[in-house]
């Protein structure tokens, strides 16, 4: 009971600070929209996937190594570890520097943005590396409101710049952009600061401790790029067919429908700490309360995605403006696809905690190809609205086989969990 209740009150804690934390930028939503033309709000969201699909090379995803390493601080030299891991940061960020520098023309023909600022969000996709990092460390500290200040105090920056330099100082997409990348770079340095200051980094990287990080990381890569296919790409396919004012409203749909995301990830940073724990005692009673759990919560999560849908083209009215309603037929359809992001999640974990992650990576890419296929498919049919039903099925479609691979992995008593009373 008492593990039960400590994970609702970490899960409370951060729900609060992540409702908090969707707020913040949501507020500056409306004000964007208002000031902005769809075609400027089209180039801060191939920014935004810019900088997401840079995440997949900029680290090599071996800030989760870091979490899961965090379990075996008392096996390893723990700080020399997270050490070693921003040396790989360091070398994979100066390598995706290059290539941009390499190809920055073609890149800015399909992406739409300024060589300037491709450059810039290399810089910034490291910064948020080092970011996690430092949350990554605090969720498994179990100090649910360290790391929600210190979230909530980056987006407080973030926002109160880009207002700043949109609305004071008159610059436009760009002042939006701005007023990102310092408060994201200020924040790396803080958080590399309250690291080093804690103890937990060792500037003396093991050679054996960079293999077993980048054995984690690189296997998640094609993981995380088929993360992006399901994420990211129907914004660069949008932009390639419809032009970045479709790109522009589109993405208004994505951040109203992302709340729903900010939800299931709020609990799953409670969960994941506490559901390893779990695992490690491996005790059928505990097994099945996990799995009641996360029956209630999918329940919900499908609950949400039909209001959501039901109301989509008030929110968009509402939030956004008379400019962006085209931005519902998309709402409708993200809203179910950021359930199944959710449900996802409580599935995944078990698959991490084995450490089997390559065949993840194979559904992801899997799940990825179908809804980049959708996309391309769907977009010239139902416009924008194709897209949002593309996401939809794919994310449906990598739920289901995530799974089923997890509870092959990790078999849990899915089936069974009524037999006994708990």
């Amino acid at each position: 009971m008492n593990a039960g209740r400590s994970l609702l009150q970490n899960a409370a804690v951060y729900s609060v600070f992540n409702i908090l934390n969707a707020i913040i930028p949501f507020l500056l939503l409306p004000i964007l929209t208002r000031v902005l033309l769809p075609s400027e709000y089209g180039v801060l969201a191939m920014f935004n996937a810019m900088l997401s699909a840079l995440g997949a090379f900029t680290g090599l995803s071996v800030h989760g190594a870091i979490t899961v390493r965090f379990m075996d601080r008392g096996e390893i030299d723990f700080p020399r570890y997270v050490g070693s891991c921003l040396c790989v940061l360091l070398a994979s960020t100066l390598v995706t520097l290059g290539i941009v520098v390499l190809f920055q023309t073609s890149l800015g023909d399909f992406t739409s943005i300024p060589p300037v600022w491709m450059m810039l969000a290399v810089v910034v996709s490291g910064c948020n590396f080092l970011i996690q990092i430092r949350l990554g460390i605090w969720l498994m500290e179990k100090k649910p409101a360290a790391y929600g200040v210190f979230q909530v105090s980056l987006s407080l920056l973030n926002i109160g710049l880009s207002l700043v330099f949109v609305l004071f100082l008159k610059q436009g997409y760009e002042g939006r952009l701005l007023g990102q990348t310092l408060a994201i770079s200020a924040f790396a340095i803080i958080g590399i600061l309250s690291l080093i200051g804690s103890g937990w980094v060792k500037f003396r990287p093991h050679w054996e401790y960079v293999r077993d990080s980048l054995a984690f990381g690189v296997p998640l890569v094609p993981h995380v790029i088929g993360g992006l296919m399901l994420g990211i790409a129907d914004r660069f396919i949008i932009n390639q067919k419809l032009g970045l004012d479709s790109a522009g409203i589109y993405m208004v749909a994505v951040q109203i429908g992302m709340g729903m995301g900010l939800f299931a990830d709020a609990f799953n940073k409670a969960f994941v700490p506490w559901l390893y724990e779990q695992l490690q005692i491996d005790n059928y009673l505990a097994k099945q309360r996990i799995i009641k759990g996360t029956l209630i919560y999918i329940s919900l999560a499908l609950t949400a995605a039909c209001v959501v849908a039901l109301l989509s083209s008030w929110l968009v009215f509402l939030i956004a403006g008379s400019g962006y309603v085209g931005a519902a037929k998309a709402l409708a359809w993200i809203a179910f696809g950021q359930a199944f992001f959710g449900m996802y999640l409580m599935v995944t974990n078990y698959i991490f905690y084995k450490r089997k992650t390559r065949i993840l990576a194979l559904i992801t890419l899997l799940a990825g190809g179908v809804g980049i296929t959708l996309t391309w498919l769907l977009i010239p049919v139902f416009g924008i609205g194709g897209a949002g039903l593309s996401f939809a099925i794919a994310m449906c479609l990598r739920f289901f086989m995530t799974w089923i691979l997890s509870q092959k992995i990790c078999p849990m008593p899915w089936f069974s969990f009524w037999r006994t009373n708990i």
